[in-house]
């Protein structure tokens, strides 16, 4: 595929005109699929597909424009060159652009993460005997994700990634359900097995009769998943430089040096995860480590060339939209074994969905509980909860009432696969919170 995208973006450079600039996006992926229902395979496939966004800039006008890759070199290119003629008539009718970013060629990259799993054949082998005796539902992806960008100005980066995620739901009789997400580059059936064997146990709490909890604040545990969610909303209207300019960022407060968070939390970008490129659909390359907040204080917000050349600031190569890639919390203290000691009486929250901002001046989200979320009394799962929603501000769950992170972390994989297997993920601990917000 390499190959094949480097000799396209050759062949269709060579028909640029005049002052013509094209920087070319590859998106590619070639993965196995396993779709398990009951604890049985149901469907099977290799999927092997790809899609190449154009962005062509005249004279300070840019269009984008996307076409579908495949393996035939002739095909692809004449699909090219019908992009490039459209992207020439459309660039034609439009204003010019006073914040267009400008290419440039900073180099070459050629970053490749080399996996180890079973090859297709041996995966039902490797892990649907430890789904016996359960009924569990979900999917297997494996294989390599592709990631390249090629500018007209000679500058070629290159990301491969070989990796594979298990997302499975397992079910009590009643309906209940435990999430369990295994991913990696590498495989290892006793750690699957490990997985397995706390989600039969928590599968056995969770068939208890569910106790209603009344609102009100409690202390917290939250489980690496649920912390994942709570990270990566802050893509939406957090650590962007343009929200923050535009007067809607959750992190004002924070930027304007009116409060710190706890001096526990540290978040940054950690591209050295492997988990997707360092380059930007532009090809902009970031550093491999870029600091966002350091034991509680704010030292950058990500900042596209887009939004620097707007606002005169310096760009740390961020995408356009200014979200998180790779973010990594630091991990802290808390052992795994001393996790219900430690919340004594409370909630231990497994998995948390529907987030939303419901006030990005004060940073405050809300959302409910999901999967297998338990009541604890004196450090012992009790009986597991029904729903519940939650109404807090970050600054109290990663400021003052943040009591400690575990010192292991979980890498949490972006799990889309609705168009195309999705890159990135994030590198979370679990987290310990004190006197957390429930409101219905």
């Amino acid at each position: 595929m390499q190959e094949l995208f480097n000799q396209f973006a050759k062949d269709l450079f060579c028909s640029l005109q005049g002052s013509e600039q094209v920087s070319l996006s590859l998106m590619a992926e070639s993965t196995f699929f396993n779709r398990i229902t009951q604890s049985k395979i149901r469907q099977t496939t290799q999927v092997e597909q790809g899609s190449v966004n154009f962005s062509y800039v005249k004279n300070k006008r840019t269009v984008d424009y996307s076409i579908p890759f495949g393996q035939d070199h002739e095909t692809n290119f004449k699909k090219g060159l019908a992009a490039l003629e459209q992207c020439r008539s459309d660039t034609a009718q439009l204003p010019e652009d006073p914040f267009c970013a400008e290419f440039k060629n900073e180099g070459n990259s050629n970053e490749a993460h080399k996996g180890s799993f079973p090859d297709k054949e041996e995966w039902f082998d490797e892990y649907l005997p430890m789904l016996q005796g359960v009924d569990s539902a979900g999917l297997l992806t494996a294989g390599s994700i592709m990631r390249g960008s090629i500018n007209s100005l000679g500058q070629n980066h290159w990301y491969q990634g070989e990796s594979f995620n298990l997302d499975l739901s397992f079910y009590t009789p009643s309906q209940k359900a435990v999430k369990l997400i295994h991913a990696d580059k590498k495989w290892s059936k006793s750690a699957f097995q490990k997985k397995v064997e706390f989600a039969k146990e928590q599968l056995i709490s969770l068939d208890k009769p569910s106790k209603t909890i009344a609102p009100g604040r409690y202390r917290t545990y939250f489980a690496p998943e649920a912390v994942a969610d709570l990270v990566n909303i802050l893509s939406w209207s957090g650590v962007s430089a343009s929200a923050y300019h535009q007067g809607r960022s959750v992190l004002k407060l924070l930027a304007d040096m009116e409060t710190e968070l706890s001096k526990l939390f540290t978040l940054k970008e950690d591209f050295s995860l492997g988990l997707g490129p360092r380059f930007n659909s532009l090809g902009e390359l970031s550093e491999t480590e870029v600091p966002l907040i350091e034991n509680g204080k704010l030292r950058n917000l990500l900042t596209s060339t887009r939004t620097a050349k707007e606002y005169k600031l310096t760009s740390n190569q961020a995408e356009e939209s200014e979200g998180l890639r790779s973010p990594c919390v630091n991990p802290g203290t808390l052992t795994d074994s001393r996790i219900l000691s430690e919340l004594g009486t409370g909630l231990y929250i497994s998995n948390v969905h529907y987030l939303n901002w419901s006030d990005l001046n004060k940073g405050r989200i809300t959302g409910m509980t999901r999967y297998a979320c338990f009541w604890i009394e004196d450090g012992s799962i009790v009986s597991p909860i029904k729903d519940m929603r939650f109404d807090e501000t970050l600054y109290h769950f990663f400021g003052q009432g943040l009591l400690s992170l575990t010192d292991t972390v979980s890498i949490i994989p972006d799990n889309m696969t609705y168009v195309l297997r999705g890159v990135g993920g994030c590198s979370v601990p679990g987290m310990l919170v004190d006197n957390f917000t429930y409101t219905l």
